[in-house]
């Protein structure tokens, strides 16, 4: 919603139903470039020293001013965890770097994620949270990465769990994804998606709602990897783009007044015939 107190954006449009492209089906919209933003020739973006710093300062200034709100669970104790959003430079293409969830977890097997998991008693910290695991899965350590600042903290799907986003940048470029080493108990991919197709309007036009809240958000199908990004992995990196380069609501999007905004219904993924291993991770939740 804006400022103004107008529906954003306009409920006049309609929602159209198509399938999902070998995942399931959800109801989306065609809105206008950037969800409304002003259309603004847009140079492509650069991980240099004047865009960190910006992303820094963004991030500090947001950090308190989002618009979304959610109610956790108030029959359980509430939990904390904590995922790394990290970006990256794959062959001088600015990206996200994003993992595949082995078939062999109990939970979100093979969904797209970030490094992330609960809080141990040890963590002095959710940035502590965020960089042991980070450094468990994918074998990046803490000294590899600079800190650029944190999301607004979500809730876990059954909303038990405070999930604290911490984003960051990977110093070293990176020539060949297979650089990347991962712990194949966890993680039986990595992959990168460039900022700018994540910005590319024609793929930000498939909007469904966040869960069964108000909110709606825009997912991603790889098709080179033949997954989709979504839920709390796609639903913070959408917010967290916005909020960096100021381009559309503050917060959440709202969906439209009688706006059949539908969520997304994956696929389910079977897991194999051995036994699962234990521990969820926050980041596809």
């Amino acid at each position: 919603m804006t400022s103004s107190g107008q529906v954003y954006p306009s409920h006049q449009e309609r929602v159209k139903r198509q399938p999902s492209l070998q995942h399931g089906s959800y109801a989306s919209r065609t809105i206008p470039p950037m969800m409304s933003a002003p259309v603004i020739e847009q140079q492509p973006i650069q991980f240099d020293k004047k865009f960190l710093n910006l992303a820094r300062k963004r991030l500090e200034e947001g950090k308190d001013r989002a618009n979304h709100h959610f109610d956790y669970c108030k029959d359980k104790p509430l939990r904390e965890a904590a995922i790394f959003m990290p970006l990256c430079v794959v062959k001088g293409v600015p990206s996200v770097l994003f993992t595949l969830r082995s078939t062999n977890m109990r939970n979100h097997r093979g969904e797209c994620s970030f490094p992330g998991g609960k809080r141990d008693p040890t963590d002095k910290s959710c940035l502590e949270t965020a960089l042991r695991e980070m450094e468990e899965e994918v074998f990046i350590s803490r000294d590899q990465v600079e800190i650029l600042g944190e999301f607004t903290p979500m809730p876990n799907k059954d909303c038990t769990m405070r999930v604290q986003p911490i984003i960051g940048l990977i110093r070293q470029p990176i020539n060949d994804i297979s650089e990347i080493k991962f712990n194949p108990d966890e993680v039986s991919k990595v992959f990168t998606i460039p900022v700018d197709e994540l910005l590319d309007p024609v793929k930000r036009k498939n909007l469904v709602r966040f869960r069964d809240s108000k909110y709606m958000y825009p997912i991603y199908h790889v098709e080179e990897e033949g997954c989709t990004v979504w839920g709390l992995t796609a639903f913070i990196m959408d917010g967290v783009l916005r909020r960096i380069l100021k381009q559309g609501p503050e917060g959440a999007m709202i969906c439209p007044e009688n706006g059949n905004i539908q969520r997304y219904k994956p696929s389910p993924v079977l897991a194999p015939s051995s036994s699962s291993a234990p521990g969820p991770v926050a980041g596809s939740v």
